[in-house]
């Protein structure tokens, strides 16, 4: 009776043996690991998997519908041609780098040319070379996209020029960030000073629009000495994976202590991405605007307001210096008349440490210089540089 249970026992041991192999065949493949090779006749799982690891059949049982199959309706998974597998959640493709959110690893960027395979049940909108704009469900597949909604369009991965996720009339195209920060003292001098940051953007296939808003107010005993208020906002078309075109530049501006009561500066230009590799991004853009400004306090010698044709230079630099630190500079040159202000340069410096995943901590530097800058709301004459740093708390939401 013994002999019989342990024969039993080793026999359940071999017939259970098929089933493990076959799970670390169906993984490894997506792992390239080797596969062991079969010295029986192959099973029926066996026999879906290609030896071929660049080729992935379509039938019921075959490796692909099997993970895809596990993963949560909101996970997307990714194979690159290198061998790595990623879950997690596409973002968005442009300048051929395609954003990806993973849970371990992060945001990452991958090039378009690195990616062999793509599934997801995700929406999706994108936009061809030719023009072309198609939302559905996609999935890429030995060079060719399939883009699946009331029927299935088909073309070149070589050929997908933008991807979003989500349709385009959804929130999922809007990205913002609010921060606020404050200084308070009391004592032998009372001083509240707070600062306020918006920041709203627009990405579709085809466009994109940034805004911010910008005010600092303060005050020190009972006197008000701080009262600025800037707003931006840009919109570009992509005429190519690089190029745009920038129609609106837009910058109004506010400082009755800094004797400008309002300040427009309205421009267009073109502008070129150099950098996109997802740990930097650099992108520069050159063109006309028109500058107008009325001051608070006139004299004799300053009009009440003046205006002049002038032309500007952007820089728009972001980089990852840490998982959970994020750099952006931004830096606008404008050039118009000597009696006007001459040179004007604005930069700003602001390094975004992650807390949670909504709640960041943000350092701030801001830098505004005039070359030839009018006199104050007092007739007395203003400082060419203006420094400020400031701190605050944001909260991100996408």
């Amino acid at each position: 009776m013994i002999r019989l249970r342990i024969a039993f026992t080793f026999l359940s041991m071999l017939v259970s043996v098929p089933s493990f192999a076959a799970q670390e065949i169906i993984l490894g493949d997506y792992i390239k690991t080797e596969s062991p090779h079969p010295v029986t006749e192959p099973t029926s799982i066996e026999t879906n998997i290609s030896v071929n690891t660049d080729a992935v059949t379509t039938t019921e049982n075959s490796q692909e519908i099997i993970l895809a199959d596990s993963l949560g309706t909101d996970e997307d998974w990714v194979w690159l041609k290198s061998g790595e597998f990623l879950i997690g959640k596409i973002e968005d493709l442009y300048n051929d780098k395609l954003a990806f959110d993973s849970d371990d690893l992060g945001d990452l960027k991958i090039k378009w040319k690195d990616i062999s395979r793509i599934n997801s049940r995700q929406l999706f909108t994108i936009l061809t070379v030719n023009g072309r704009v198609i939302t559905g469900t996609i999935a890429l597949e030995n060079g060719v996209m399939t883009i699946s909604n009331n029927r299935q369009h088909k073309i070149n991965q070589k050929d997908l020029m933008t991807l979003i996720a989500g349709p385009e009339t959804g929130t999922n195209i809007w990205k913002g960030k609010v921060a606020l920060g404050a200084n308070l003292s009391s004592g032998n001098t009372n001083k509240l000073e707070y600062n306020t940051n918006v920041e709203f953007s627009r990405h579709t296939t085809t466009s994109r629009i940034k805004t911010s808003y910008t005010a600092i107010i303060g005050e020190t005993n009972n006197v008000q000495t701080d009262e600025s208020h800037r707003f931006l906002m840009t919109y570009d078309v992509y005429s190519d994976k690089d190029l745009f075109f920038r129609p609106i530049d837009l910058n109004l501006y506010r400082d009755p202590l800094q004797n400008v009561n309002s300040q427009i500066d309205l421009g267009m230009g073109i502008g070129y991405q150099f950098i996109d590799d997802g740990e930097q991004e650099l992108e520069m853009n050159l063109g006309p605007s028109y500058l107008y400004t009325k001051y608070e306090h006139t004299d004799a010698e300053l009009n009440k307001s003046d205006a002049s044709l002038a032309l500007s230079f952007g820089l728009d630099y972001e980089r990852e210096i840490h998982d959970k630190i994020d750099l952006e500079l931004s830096y606008k040159l404008m050039a118009t008349e000597s009696d006007l202000g001459g040179l004007r340069q604005n930069t700003k410096l602001n390094f975004d440490i992650e807390l949670t995943d909504v709640l960041d901590f943000e350092i701030t530097f801001l830098w505004v210089r005039i070359n030839n800058p009018p006199p104050d709301i007092d007739g007395s004459p203003l400082e060419k540089n203006d420094f400020r740093l400031t701190f605050g708390l944001g909260v991100s939401f996408n």
